[in-house]
């Protein structure tokens, strides 16, 4: 896996590259979408409630939580939390308020 120079990762896949170079604002604006959401809450999140606050598929929101973490924005608040199908997930915050 890897990182384009906006720090969208992708697989090692030609398809993956594609999608990680296409709409590229879209991404980043819902990289910040996810990083406001954390910023603004006084609880640590998981991905699945972020998710949720944000009416997006998890599936979209978990990659830029990583991202995020990679960047040094988010990090491990380590509590944990259960996510919509009770399995353990981290639970995030923002670095700095």
């Amino acid at each position: 896996m890897g990182y384009n120079t906006e720090g969208i990762g992708s697989q090692n896949t030609d398809t993956s590259f594609k999608a990680a170079q296409d709409s590229i604002e879209n991404k980043l604006t819902l990289r910040q979408q996810v990083l406001n959401i954390l910023l603004a809450s006084s609880l640590p999140l998981g991905a699945d409630e972020i998710a949720d606050k944000l009416n997006k598929p998890f599936i979209s929101i978990r990659p830029r939580v990583t991202e995020l973490a990679n960047n040094l924005l988010i990090k491990d608040s380590g509590k944990r939390g259960k996510t919509k199908y009770n399995k353990s997930c981290i639970l995030w915050e923002a670095c700095a308020k």
